[in-house]
């Protein structure tokens, strides 16, 4: 499976995913979405283009990784971006 590097690569040069929409010309929203899915299907082009804006081989965003760890991954990023249930009701609201 393909993974795609560019988080950590973009974190290292210290390029923020704004910075990184602006010098790709690619939207904010999919620089947002390879970030949070590094296994997202994205255009060959659009790697291209944030290759360049990183100043880095377009080989060096792309990462063979068995499907095993890749299982593992995604179980992660799920866990990470689960909303915790808030055990009860809500609270009631207070009339003045």
């Amino acid at each position: 499976m393909l993974r795609l590097r560019i988080k950590e690569v973009a974190r290292d040069k210290g390029i923020s995913m704004n910075q990184l929409s602006q010098r790709a010309e690619v939207s904010y929203n999919i620089i947002k979405a390879i970030y949070r899915n590094p296994y997202r299907p994205t255009n060959t082009d659009t790697v291209n283009r944030i290759a360049h804006a990183l100043g880095v081989p377009t080989t060096i965003l792309l990462e063979d990784v068995s499907v095993e760890e890749m299982i593992r991954e995604q179980r992660a990023l799920a866990a990470e971006l689960a909303v915790p249930q808030r055990p009860g009701r809500w609270p009631r609201r207070q009339t003045p």
